[in-house]
């Protein structure tokens, strides 16, 4: 089973540090997503909000979900402390998103499928809390070593990433960076 990040020690530094904004900005990772101001967007492990700040200033709503009690702690405090109103913050795991079927338009899964238990299974949600024309937005760190992230053998490829998404999804655009990849997906109609 892959290690699921730990909000311990000093987490903070380690998400939004210097080092990571440099090496994965998120300005750059939101703007691929195309998003609009009616946009309902779904943040799997959002984490201290290092995606869900910058998205929330573009969309309707943010549903920025985490296992991790602290995380969310964290994240409704920043949310506060800055006046941004529309995160909205739930917890779960991924294998079942408490998220109504069809009501997202995007769903981001940033740094979160290589911790996935069974990949098959959060696809299959992505699919069913997307509208007929919902986006997914896959970005994890390359299969190498990188400055950052968990151990080459727990990470997937963007390969593997595609190969499981081309059930519910069509690739519309991909990203290849130094540390991440960026996979961008449209839902197939019918699903």
């Amino acid at each position: 089973m892959p290690s699921r990040f730990e909000a311990s020690g000093d987490f903070v530094s380690r998400l939004e540090g210097p080092q990571r904004r440099e090496a994965i900005p998120p300005e750059v990772v939101v703007s691929r997503m195309r998003l609009s101001e009616d946009d309902v967007v779904v943040d799997l492990g959002a984490g201290t909000g290092y995606f869900a700040f910058p998205i929330a200033g573009r969309v309707r709503e943010v549903l920025a979900l985490d296992i991790e009690r602290k995380m969310l702690d964290l994240l409704r405090g920043r949310a506060l402390a800055n006046g941004v109103g529309n995160i909205d913050l739930l917890r779960s795991d991924m294998s079942a998103l408490p998220v109504a079927d069809s009501s997202a338009d995007h769903v981001l899964a940033a740094f979160v499928y290589h911790e996935a238990e069974d990949p098959g299974t959060l696809l299959s949600e992505c699919a069913r809390v997307l509208r007929p024309s919902g986006r997914l937005t896959v970005v994890d760190f390359q299969k190498r070593e990188t400055p950052m992230g968990p151990p080459v053998s727990e990470r997937k490829t963007p390969g593997e990433v595609r190969s499981a998404a081309k059930g519910a999804f069509r690739e519309e655009s991909a990203h290849s960076e130094q540390v991440y990849y960026q996979l961008i997906f449209s839902k197939k109609h019918g699903r």
